[in-house]
C-alpha cells in the first residue's frame, strides 16, 4: 500500500461524521464507530459476468482468462482490414501503463431497427481494457478505458439519442416531460417561459409582425399507443406501474414494452418512472464493472445483532471522469435521492421561484424569480389534451427551468442556513467535501443531500447530459476551457453519503447494521442463488461484508480508479495534517503521469 495514498484515506476518514437520524428505526444501540481497511482497485476486481465471477479471487469464482495478453492468455489473431493490425491487442496509454483487453458479459450486439442483445462470455475482448497502477512496485489503482459505445438506429422517436449527418448526437430523452416539451415546443404545460404563470401562452412573432405563431397550437401528441412487435396496437397507456400494461425497458428493443404517439415515446424503468425519447438512436455503451468486498465489523455478523447507523460516508479515491454516469453501487443500491446541490429558490406561497439571475443548459437566460415549481399545474397540466401525469415534474408542477437551470453541482455536498430556510428561502451552500458539525454549527447549516452516487464528472448529467460544470456559475454556455470546474484526468476525492435516501420509500436499508449484513432481505435488491453463493440481478456478489460495485462505462479514454474506504459513526476529531503541498504534487505526478495537486474548498452562496 502506497504511504502518502494510506495518509490520504486516513486525512479524509477524519473529517466528521454526520448525524443523520433514520426516520421509522426503532432505538437501537447505536454502532461502535468503524473505519474499514482501504480497498485498493486492481485487474483483479474486474467483473466479469452476471455470476458474481471477478478476474482475481475477490468475487465468488475467479474467471483469469477474462483478460488477454497477459498470465499466458493469447488475444484474437483476428486482423482489421483496414489497418492490417490485430482487432484487439495490449496497448499502452498516455501515462504508460499496459491496458490489457477485457471479455465480459456487460456488452452488446446491436442490429439497427431491431435492437440489442446482451453479450455472453465469447473470448472476443472487445468490451475495453484495463491495467494495473504500479508505483515503486506496488499496485495502487487500476486504469480503465471502455470500448467504443455500440448504437443502433430506431424509427423517431422511438430513440433515446438524436444523430446528425456528420455523426454527431445529442441526447433526446428525459425523465421529465417539461424538459421534452421545452425542446421540442413552445407550448407550456407547466407554464414558466413562454406562458404566464396562469397558464396563457405566447405568440411568437417578428418584430414588424409579419407573420405569427401561437404557442397554443404547439402541444404535443400526449395518445401513446402500447407496441407489440413492432407495431402500434389499439391500447392506450394508461398505467406505468412495470407489468401492468409494459415491462420495463433496458433499450434492448423497440418492438415492445414501449408505447408511442407521433410526437415522442414512453419506456418505463424498474421503478416505474417514464422516461420520455424522441430520438433516432439507441447508444448501448460497454460497461467495466469492478468489484470490491470491504469488510464489515465482526459485532455487527453475531445473531441477532442490529445496531444504529448514524454516519456512513464512502471515500473513492479515482480521477475525474469524462462521463457523468460512471456509478458507484453500495450494495448494488440506487439512489435518487443523493443529488448533490440543486438550484437555490424562495417559496412564493406554493410556487417555488429561482434566486438569482442565471442560464439554463440551452443557453436561455433565467431571471430571478423565474417559475421552477408553479402550484396551479401541480397534476394539472396545461392544454386541451394534456399529458397524463405519469412523472414527478408533472405531478408537482416543477418547470423545465428547474431541471436544466445550471445553478446547481451534482458532486457537491449541499447545506442550508437554517433559519432562512424556516423563512421559505432556500439559498444552498456546496461543498465539495462533507462540513463537520462545528462548521456547519458555526454556519448556521443543516445537511440537505450528499453528492450522486456517482464517479465525480466534469458534466452535469441528467437533464444536462453533455454540458460541462463551469467554474463561473450561471455564465451563459458554451464554457471556454479556462471555465470548467472539473478537469477531467485530474486525482479527486469523492466521498457520498450512504444514508441518503428518498423517505417517501421507507427508512434508508443502511440505516441498521442488519441492513448491511443482510441486504438480500432489505427490499430494495433482487437477489438470486448461484451455485458459489447470492448474487444480485447485476451480478454483484451478495455477502456479509459491504459489497460495492464500480461501473465504468462508455469512456475510451483511460481513466483510474484508486481506492475505497468506509467511515461509520466515527467520533468528531480534527483532522491531522497528512500531506504537504509538495508531497500531494509529487504523489499527482507519480499517479498520473503529470503535474498536479488536490485542493478542499468549500464554496460559500454568498460569494455567488
Amino acid at each position: 500500500m502506497n504511504s502518502k495514498r494510506s495518509k490520504l484515506a486516513m486525512a479524509i476518514s477524519g473529517l466528521s461524521a454526520l448525524a443523520v437520524s433514520a426516520p421509522g428505526i426503532a432505538q437501537l444501540e447505536t454502532a461502535a464507530p468503524y473505519e474499514s481497511p482501504v480497498h485498493v482497485f486492481s485487474m483483479d476486481d474486474l467483473q466479469t459476468d452476471f455470476q458474481g465471477r471477478t478476474y482475481g479471487n475477490g468475487g465468488l469464482e475467479s474467471d483469469p482468462t477474462a483478460i488477454c495478453g497477459i498470465n499466458g492468455v493469447d488475444c484474437p489473431t483476428e486482423l482489421d482490414p483496414a489497418t492490417g493490425e490485430p482487432f484487439v491487442a495490449p496497448m499502452v496509454d498516455k501515462q504508460g501503463v499496459t491496458l490489457y483487453p477485457v471479455d465480459s458479459e456487460f456488452g452488446f450486439h446491436v442490429v439497427d431497427f431491431l435492437g440489442a442483445e446482451s453479450k455472453t462470455r465469447d473470448d472476443d475482448y472487445r468490451e475495453g481494457y484495463v491495467g494495473n497502477i504500479e508505483d515503486n512496485g506496488q499496485v495502487v489503482g487500476v486504469k480503465v478505458s471502455n470500448a467504443p459505445t455500440v448504437t443502433y438506429r430506431v424509427q423517431p422517436p422511438l430513440g433515446t439519442w438524436c444523430q446528425g449527418l456528420g455523426g454527431s448526437t445529442v441526447k433526446c430523452s428525459s425523465e421529465h416531460y417539461s424538459v421534452m416539451e421545452h425542446v421540442l415546443s413552445c407550448h407550456e404545460s407547466i407554464p414558466y417561459r413562454f406562458a404566464d404563470p396562469s397558464g396563457n401562452q405566447a405568440v411568437l412573432t417578428f418584430p414588424e409582425g409579419s407573420a405569427m405563431y401561437d404557442c397554443n397550437d404547439g402541444d404535443l401528441d400526449n395518445e401513446l399507443y402500447i407496441f407489440e412487435d413492432g407495431e402500434p396496437t389499439g391500447s392506450l397507456l394508461s398505467s406505468v406501474v412495470p407489468g401492468e400494461q409494459m415491462d420495463a425497458n433496458d433499450n434492448t428493443t423497440v418492438l415492445a414494452d414501449i408505447a408511442a404517439s407521433a410526437d415522442y415515446s414512453v419506456t418505463l424503468k424498474d421503478d416505474g418512472k417514464p422516461l420520455y425519447r424522441w430520438g433516432t438512436m439507441i447508444k448501448r455503451p460497454n460497461d467495466i464493472r469492478f468489484y470490491a468486498r470491504i469488510p464489515l465489523p465482526a459485532a455487527w455478523k453475531e445473531p441477532g445483532a442490529d445496531y444504529e447507523i448514524n454516519s456512513a460516508k464512502l471515500v473513492v479515491t479515482h480521477w475525474v471522469t469524462n462521463n457523468p454516469n460512471d456509478q458507484i453501487r453500495p450494495e448494488d443500491l440506487e439512489n435518487e435521492a443523493a443529488t448533490g446541490r440543486k438550484p437555490s429558490y424562495r417559496e412564493d406561497g406554493d410556487d417555488w421561484v429561482s434566486l438569482k439571475d442565471c442560464h439554463e443548459g440551452d443557453g436561455d437566460f433565467l431571471e430571478t424569480d423565474g417559475v421552477f415549481k408553479n402550484s396551479e399545474f401541480a397534476g394539472n397540466p396545461y392544454g386541451e389534451f394534456p399529458p397524463q401525469v405519469i412523472s414527478s415534474d408533472l405531478a408537482g408542477g416543477y418547470s423545465n427551468a428547474y431541471y436544466t437551470t445550471i445553478d446547481r453541482d451534482p458532486f457537491e455536498w449541499s447545506y442550508v442556513d437554517r433559519d432562512l430556510a424556516a423563512d421559505g428561502i432556500h439559498d444552498f451552500v456546496g461543498s465539495p467535501l462533507p462540513l463537520t458539525s462545528d462548521e456547519m454549527e458555526a454556519q448556521n447549516l443543516e445537511l440537505v443531500s450528499g453528492p450522486r452516487w456517482r464517479l465525480k464528472s466534469n458534466k452535469f448529467g441528467q437533464d444536462l447530459p453533455s454540458l460541462e460544470i463551469p467554474l463561473v456559475e450561471c455564465s451563459k454556455p458554451p464554457f471556454k476551457h479556462d471555465n470548467i470546474r472539473y478537469e477531467v484526468g485530474t486525482p479527486v476525492t469523492t466521498v457520498i453519503n450512504l444514508l441518503d435516501w428518498n423517505e417517501s420509500e421507507g427508512p434508508s436499508p443502511l440505516a441498521t447494521s442488519k441492513g448491511w449484513v443482510d441486504v438480500a432481505n432489505n427490499g430494495f435488491v433482487e437477489v438470486k442463488q448461484t451455485e458459489n453463493g447470492l448474487v444480485s440481478s447485476n451480478g454483484l456478489p451478495m455477502t456479509d461484508d459491504f459489497d460495492l460495485a464500480v461501473y465504468i462505462k462508455g469512456d475510451s479514454k483511460s481513466t483510474a480508479l484508486y481506492s475505497a474506504q468506509l467511515i461509520i459513526n466515527e467520533d468528531e476529531m480534527a483532522p491531522e495534517p497528512f500531506l504537504t503541498i509538495a508531497e500531494v504534487d509529487t504523489w499527482a505526478m507519480t499517479s498520473t503521469g503529470k503535474a498536479g495537486s488536490i485542493s478542499m474548498s468549500v464554496r460559500n452562496s454568498a460569494s455567488n
